[in-house]
């Protein structure tokens, strides 16, 4: 069996744009103060409270737990925090709504007696407009709306029949209407050789926030292939030019044909990538109209990659030859650079391959790119990075255990990391080691008031200097830590526990950390 490990190279330095960085005001918005109401806390996907003034780098130190709630599973989701409330699920099966002050349940609601599924979870940040609250499931693939007030189902919307359809990317919702991406488990099946792979294929749905109904679905590849998940973080908005940004995965399968003209391809990437259908979306960023779902444009940032669990685990249906398995683990992130005439706006996304890509928000072409630290099948970068006014944060996973040098201090380490890198070039800024040897860092981070926060699957939670990478805090959590944290007034509200791909530990506790 042949494996290609295809990566593509940084893109020109002579590209790059010596500029300062701007937020783009209409899509990075904030969800206002004491409020975190979507995933990437606005729709610009940026991870960015801009609104939080108490806590920063000449107090984080003296965060203390002001209340612990214990759950009935892990809690792999960035909560939700509106109105003094604080809303999460757990891989329990239950969605919570506690007193953001005491930690105290207001109510609890089991996701199976929402849904009528059994076995039911959620492991993604719930969306809130109004009194509604909009949460993507796991088994069954279902969108659910959940009135806030009394946790009451008002409708639920199954996005895909096929069996091993899920949803894990969070929602975001505007202007009465839910964006979100499906993906499968399918990938992980196909490790089994008595399960018949592959059918399934990935899309992105705009609902009615109102009813449920779909208005529209996009696939991400086109018949006879399969995969193209959309699976990482949440979509991002651009309001000016009516365009939602996603992110998706590689391909399970292609046609006999294809893996053909890739065999004879042999070494040669672009040949390879010819092979692939024009309409085979995969790890890629696609820009969608947000009314209709048509395609704006597409930039595959790979190549031909097909690959199941089967390569990593063994199994019958590792495609052959097999692509390196370097999906795009991080939604979509909106952010502009420059002054007056020179301003461009980029959406950018962290790669499993450890490439951060920024590109032209209106043609998809590549501004920047930056290898950040080592890829592998589970990162590389995952689920979230963060976005300031100067910098954008990057966790490096490196479950591969690969030596790789920091920059600029020159340490070489063989496990995670979380870095800073300049918006406009891409140039890397500074470097920081996880604390524990030998851990991950593949959790969403979250940037406030010059602080950057991000948890470890060593068990730890961490907050940084934004502007130096120097560890000012850092507190045990009950279990592997790959959810982001959401801070809101003071307070930074942080689950704990994961298990997946035979990594990390168990934990079921919402933290709340706050000034003595």
């Amino acid at each position: 069996m042949k494996r290609i490990f295809w990566v593509r190279s940084a893109i020109g330095a002579a590209l790059c744009l010596a500029l300062l960085y701007v937020v783009q005001g209409s899509t990075a918005m904030g969800t206002g103060a004491g409020r975190w109401t979507v995933y990437g806390y606005d729709l610009a996907n940026t991870h960015y409270a801009r609104d939080e003034h108490h806590l920063g780098p000449s107090n984080v130190a003296s965060l203390a737990v002001k209340w612990a709630f214990t759950t009935t599973g892990i809690v792999p989701a960035t909560p939700a925090v509106d109105h003094g409330a604080v809303y999460f699920p757990d891989g329990g099966g239950k969605l919570y709504k506690l007193d953001a002050r005491t930690g105290h349940p207001i109510w609890t609601r089991t996701i199976a007696a929402l849904t009528g599924t059994a076995g039911a979870v959620s492991r993604t940040t719930p969306a809130l407009h109004g009194h509604t609250l909009f949460l993507g499931t796991l088994a069954g693939a279902h969108m659910i709306a959940v009135d806030t007030r009394t946790g009451a189902l008002l409708w639920k919307r199954q996005l895909d029949t096929h069996p091993a359809a899920i949803i894990t990317q969070s929602p975001v919702v505007h202007g009465g209407r839910v964006y979100v991406g499906v993906s499968s488990r399918e990938e992980l099946f196909a490790a089994d050789n008595a399960y018949p792979c592959c059918s399934f294929r990935g899309s992105v749905v705009a609902l009615d926030a109102g009813t449920g109904a779909v208005l529209w679905k996009r696939y991400t590849v086109p018949a006879g292939y399969t995969g193209g998940a959309v699976w990482g973080g949440a979509p991002s908005l651009d309001l000016k030019r009516r365009t939602l940004y996603v992110t998706t995965g590689n391909n399970y399968t292609v046609p006999p044909s294809v893996s053909a003209c890739v065999e004879a391809a042999g070494d040669d990437p672009v040949a390879a990538e010819a092979c692939l259908a024009p309409d085979d979306y995969i790890d890629a960023v696609l820009a969608l109209d947000l009314r209709t779902g048509a395609l704006k444009w597409a930039r595959r940032l790979q190549g031909f990659d097909a690959w199941t669990g089967a390569c990593y685990f063994g199994g019958d249906w590792c495609p052959d030859p097999a692509g390196p398995d370097y999906d795009f683990g991080t939604g979509a992130t909106l952010f502009t650079a420059g002054q007056g005439a020179e301003r461009r706006d980029l959406v950018g996304a962290g790669q499993k391959s450890g490439i951060f890509w920024a590109l032209d928000r209106d043609d998809g072409s590549v501004v920047w790119s930056t290898l950040v630290g080592p890829g592998g099948e589970l990162g590389g970068i995952m689920w979230g990075v963060a976005v300031d006014e100067s910098r954008i944060y990057v966790p490096i996973g490196n479950n591969g255990q690969v030596e790789y040098t920091l920059q600029p201090s020159g340490e070489v380490i063989d496990w995670g990391s979380w870095s800073a890198l300049d918006t406009a070039t891409g140039d890397i800024l500074w470097q920081t080691p996880d604390p524990t040897p030998g851990a991950q860092t593949r959790g969403p981070l979250t940037v406030a008031n010059g602080v950057l926060y991000g948890g470890s699957m060593s068990g730890d939670v961490h907050a940084l200097d934004a502007e130096t990478g120097d560890v000012l805090w850092s507190h045990p959590a009950d279990g592997s830590v790959n959810a982001g944290p959401a801070v809101v007034r003071g307070t930074v509200f942080w689950g704990s526990g994961y298990e997946s791909f035979g990594i990390g530990t168990p934990g079921n506790t919402l933290f709340a950390f706050d000034l003595p």
